[in-house]
């Protein structure tokens, strides 16, 4: 039989809706004060206090509201060039081919970008994946601060920093 197949995660920052950030206290201080955490995936690090996303900190003491979202790509790009190409391209191809005979290299470059472009575009209908981000609410608006591709690895850190946000 062959090999096991292996899951990856693979994290993304998510630059802020804002540009209007909440910064860690003081530059100076770094990002990591010994706190124990409560949950840690590569960058991102919740402890009692705050949230640590790579050089990010947000308090939760700050965050009002924690929700996950989850964003489909547009697939109309990919399905408008495989629709495309194979209705008009490859038919228009096909009569240049018996009714010009002058231009037969042009056919063929024609031909070859037209099979490049409906072929990537189907690789790229199979490849899209929706990927889901962290969103809290803050006092200056919602914030996107988190995103990855696992929707299991959002929804375990939203329930983290839920339960780990002090009650109001």
């Amino acid at each position: 039989m062959g090999e096991p197949m292996a899951v990856v995660t693979v994290l993304y920052p998510v630059a802020p809706v804002r540009e209007v950030e909440r910064r860690p206290e003081s530059p100076s201080q770094p990002v990591d004060t010994g706190e124990p955490s409560l949950f840690q995936a590569g960058q991102v690090r919740v402890t009692r206090e705050r949230l640590v996303v790579g050089a990010r900190a947000w308090a939760l003491r700050d965050v009002r509201q924690v929700e996950t979202v989850r964003r489909t790509p547009k697939l109309w790009p990919y399905l408008l060039a495989v629709g495309l190409g194979g209705a008009v391209g490859l038919p228009l191809l096909s009569w240049l081919s018996v009714t010009v005979t002058a231009m037969q290299g042009a056919f063929e470059v024609g031909l070859a970008l037209t099979a490049l472009g409906l072929f990537s575009s189907m690789a790229a209908l199979l490849l899209v994946e929706e990927k889901h981000y962290l969103v809290l609410g803050l006092p200056d608006g919602a914030r996107r601060v988190f995103g990855s591709r696992d929707a299991q690895l959002i929804a375990r850190l939203a329930g983290t920093v839920r339960e780990a946000r002090p009650r109001a």
